[in-house]
């Protein structure tokens, strides 16, 4: 089993990269929210890998976070839900909106991918809620602060840390603890700034 790959980007395709690890470029799939983080042809990359093996093929899906790794790992566990069905359902949505959607039902949302029906979402929302809640600590339902009120500005500093690879209640934490002042920018830099 490949875990992960740390070498050079090599090339960036529609769904894809290769990724030069010791003279051996291996292809590896990925999300498209994957591929609008990437950096660019020629840098250092390490990249997440879940390696599928079937009959007739072996395959690299790649993240840039374990988060979005594991939460691959957990869609596929669903009967009727594969390698295919998950990176689309990875790929519609940012791994904040994916993971509040599962905790708190909302099934509509995933049938709006490509692929999911109605029935496939529904099932989907019933086998992950309670262990994608424990997963990413939370509670069912909660994805933002957790301060009666949303406030925009924290919930996308919190979803941008959480793309960043920090876990959502890290970055939770880092950012309540920044407070409020300022922009996206400025609540992150400090977040990132007390994750040091």
């Amino acid at each position: 089993m490949i875990a992960y790959l740390d070498g050079k980007l090599e090339q960036i395709d529609k769904a894809s990269i290769v990724v030069e690890v010791a003279g051996v470029g291996y292809l590896v799939k990925v999300s498209s929210s994957t591929l609008a983080q990437l950096p660019k042809v020629g840098d250092r990359i390490k990249i997440y890998t879940s390696q599928i093996v079937r009959e007739d093929d072996i395959s690299l899906y790649g993240f840039l976070s374990k988060e979005e790794k594991n939460l691959f790992v957990l869609l596929m566990s669903v009967s009727g839900v594969g390698p295919k069905v998950s990176m689309a359902i990875l790929s519609a949505f940012p791994i904040d909106k994916l993971i509040s959607a599962i905790t708190s039902a909302n099934a509509d949302l995933i049938a709006t991918v490509q692929g999911i029906g109605k029935k496939t979402a529904q099932k989907l929302v019933i086998e992950l809620k309670e262990k994608v809640a424990k997963a990413y600590a939370l509670r069912a339902g909660e994805l933002n602060l957790g301060a009666g009120e949303s406030n925009p500005v924290l919930n996308d500093a919190v979803a941008a840390l959480v793309s960043l690879g920090y876990s959502p209640k890290e970055a939770r934490a880092a950012v309540q603890k920044s407070g409020s002042d300022g922009d996206v920018e400025a609540v992150i830099k400090k977040a990132l700034a007390n994750l040091a």
